[in-house]
């Protein structure tokens, strides 16, 4: 009698602990992730973001599913229809292709975004949507682009179908007038116009160099190289191409994003979240490669790096 008493009690045991785990199994959430794949930067702002919340995932039984589609339109609708058909919580994107792709797909959940360029543009930010920008002052950039060469004719790298790439080009034009130099706008959705480089003064490569321009980058920066124009890029990823690089720093982007992303998982609304500017941003300087083309970095913009490539 006493055996089969103990025996019951085993059951009725084992029984309440698979009921536990069952429930707790049920309360997980899902985080999902969209990431652009083959980005560097994005990968830095994405590792930053789970070295602050691996252990809080951990802790608060949180499955973070990751998608990293290509860069173009129908990889980023379909990416974000995934995320949103696993019932994801909140959503976290990288950059502002994934995000407007994300904010037309998935409706009424939270998203979270980081390394967005000039969101207010775009009118990005309430509706269920925050983050932190990753604008920059392009007047800044062009000043110290002036300390190394003269700003007369100044071509632009951009991509007709991804929007940061455009309000990038449009702001450099904007200052056309008042710092005294032309632009020449190099499509790359299309044929590379090679011929316009050789006259240039110097060469931005907006932040569709990290995306779908990305592909035409080494022959981009072989034909600048050779007509020793300097290039200037606005998203880290290809500082060992090209001359000087400005970019909101990952580490920051991260960390904050990590921060909102903890606070709405507790249940606080990201329209209650406003969207952050950069506080940090970085200027890679890469004086082998300034020096190759027999460009003279001056001492006031080596100090004012935040990395120098010898």
């Amino acid at each position: 009698m006493r055996k089969r008493t103990l025996s019951a009690c085993r059951l009725l045991l084992l029984a309440v602990v698979f009921l536990f785990w069952g429930q707790v199994a049920s309360q997980a959430k899902t985080v999902g992730i969209l990431m652009t794949g083959d980005i560097p930067y994005y990968h830095a702002i994405h590792q930053a973001l789970l070295d602050e919340m691996s252990a809080y995932f951990s802790e608060h039984n949180i499955e973070v599913v990751l998608q990293t589609p290509l860069p173009n339109p129908m990889s980023w609708t379909n990416a974000a229809r995934k995320l949103k058909a696993l019932g994801s919580e909140v959503i976290v994107t990288y950059g502002l292709p994934a995000t407007l792709a994300t904010m037309k797909e998935v409706g009424g959940t939270p998203i979270i975004f980081a390394g967005v360029y000039s969101p207010e543009t775009m009118n990005i930010g309430g509706d269920n949507t925050t983050g932190i920008s990753s604008t920059l002052s392009l007047q800044v950039v062009l000043k110290k682009l002036g300390d190394i060469a003269k700003l007369s004719n100044i071509g632009i790298v951009y991509n007709k179908t991804e929007k940061d790439s455009i309000i990038q080009a449009k702001e450099v034009k904007n200052f056309e007038q008042e710092l005294g130099f032309k632009t020449v706008l190099l499509n790359i959705s299309g044929e590379l116009e090679g011929n316009k480089i050789a006259g240039l003064d110097a060469l931005i490569l907006t932040s569709c160099s990290a995306g779908m321009c990305k592909p035409h980058l080494p022959q981009i920066v072989d034909l600048a190289r050779k007509s020793k124009v300097p290039t200037v890029a606005l998203i880290s990823g290809a500082e060992s191409m090209v001359v000087l690089t400005f970019s909101a720093a990952a580490q920051e982007q991260g960390v904050q994003t990590a921060g909102m992303l903890r606070k709405v998982l507790a249940g606080e609304n990201p329209d209650n979240l406003p969207v952050q500017n950069p506080a940090q941003v970085e200027l890679i300087v890469n004086l082998k490669e300034a020096q190759g083309m027999g460009i003279t970095i001056p001492a006031g913009v080596l100090d004012s790096a935040t990395k120098v490539i010898e």
